[in-house]
């Protein structure tokens, strides 16, 4: 792959992999841990799916990225699947309800032992809400649920902010290293990752808050797009269709948007 880098401009790690319609381009790279450090990240494998703000009005455009976004999420997947996804955020606040909206739409199927033995994957989800509405620690919460579920991985799904607001609600966020909730925010949670949970971590999300500093405000306060409630849901159903295609295999058939 290269020595990895980051993209001019917009803070994307890796190089360019990939090419393709409605403007997708796809950035892969790996950050060590001098790196990672001095860009503020954690050490591990990026992969970025950017591509144009088409896929909220164009079905074609939507099931493209989708089919894009689990070919990348096989290559993260540990075999065999019992996994565990994790909505992350603010199920009452649009611009950080992604996390609700993807498990809403995930084919769970950890208590239905019929369809697994079918060939489908093992799958949990949760939606954990914030501690400033259920006054759990988040971290604690997911640690819990994996401790009972004892699933092989654990996805976690939440909104990021962006640093360039051109990659609001059209570019897709994966990594294999941890997450903070509300770590945007600059929040003092602790990281969810492999070490607090004992087994390996998908990190995934997307772009749909930006900071007002990032246009010259003295004040640090968080803007999105009036078209927030739109790209919420379109980007939380592609991310929900790519899982359970890369959950579930071929096996998945219900391809509905």
């Amino acid at each position: 792959m290269g020595k990895t880098k980051v993209a001019e401009n917009n803070q994307l790690i890796g190089d360019i992999v990939f090419k393709g319609a409605y403007g997708v381009v796809k950035y892969e790279g790996v950050l060590d841990s001098q790196v990672a450090s001095k860009m503020g990240k954690l050490a591990g494998r990026y992969s970025t799916l950017n591509c144009s703000l088409i896929i909220h009005s164009s079905i074609k455009a939507r099931k493209y990225v989708t089919n894009l976004l689990a070919q990348t999420l096989i290559t993260y997947l540990r075999y065999p699947i019992k996994v565990l996804v994790v909505g992350m955020g603010n199920a009452f606040m649009v611009a950080d309800s992604l996390g609700s909206v993807v498990v809403k739409n995930l084919l769970t199927t950890h208590n239905w032992v019929d369809l697994i033995n079918t060939g489908l994957g093992d799958v949990s989800g949760l939606i954990t809400g914030v501690s400033g509405i259920n006054g759990f620690d988040t971290s604690e919460l997911v640690r819990c649920v994996v401790n009972m579920l004892q699933p092989n991985q654990v996805v976690l799904i939440d909104t990021f902010m962006a640093k360039d607001s051109s990659r609001i609600g059209c570019s897709f966020q994966l990594s294999d290293t941890g997450i903070r909730a509300g770590g945007g925010l600059n929040s003092g949670n602790k990281t969810i990752d492999k070490s607090l949970l004992g087994v390996p971590t998908i990190c995934i999300g997307v772009p749909l808050m930006i900071d007002a500093t990032a246009f010259g405000a003295e004040e640090s306060f968080t803007l999105t797009p009036k078209e927030i409630d739109i790209y919420t849901t379109t980007c939380g159903k592609i991310l929900a269709h790519a899982l359970n295609f890369a959950l579930h295999g071929k096996n998945y058939k219900n391809f509905l948007y």
